[in-house]
């Protein structure tokens, strides 16, 4: 099989992190660094799989407020179904927002996110996971 065959079969993963209000977009690579990277209160994170044209989201929002909230999340997707894998602030545990398939879900927390990635289908078997980010909590 040639690398282009190979190429078209696994798509391409475009990774990228977009910061609310700013209108910015920065590419990332999934491969480019092991260390989280920062981002704004509010933070969208995108992982597309170009080949399939597929894409999985994901939004923190540690600027909302409500009474006994203080965060709010959201997790998006075209086709197949993704999460958000995140950290809560004092907690050591890894939780989970699954959507559904072409669909989206969110919820608000009573704690700020301190880390995030999204994820989802890689259509050869496995899961496309995105670099974590540490949204600001201030």
């Amino acid at each position: 099989m040639t690398s282009k065959t190979l190429a078209r079969r696994a798509g391409i993963l475009a990774i990228g992190v977009t910061v609310a209000g700013l209108g910015l977009a920065a590419p990332a690579s999934a491969a480019s660094s092991s260390s989280p990277s920062a981002c704004a209160a509010t933070c969208t994170a995108t992982v597309e799989i170009v080949g399939f044209d597929a894409w999985y989201q994901g939004t923190v929002d540690n600027t909302y407020s409500a009474p006994g909230l203080t965060s709010w999340i959201w997790v998006g997707s075209n086709k197949q179904g993704g999460h958000m894998d995140y950290y809560l602030q004092g907690e050591g545990t890894m939780r989970k927002l699954y959507n559904p398939a072409g669909g989206s879900s969110s919820t608000a927390l009573s704690k700020k996110v301190v880390t995030f990635r999204v994820c989802g289908p890689n259509y050869i078997g496995g899961d496309a996971c995105g670099p974590w980010y540490i949204p600001s909590t201030s």
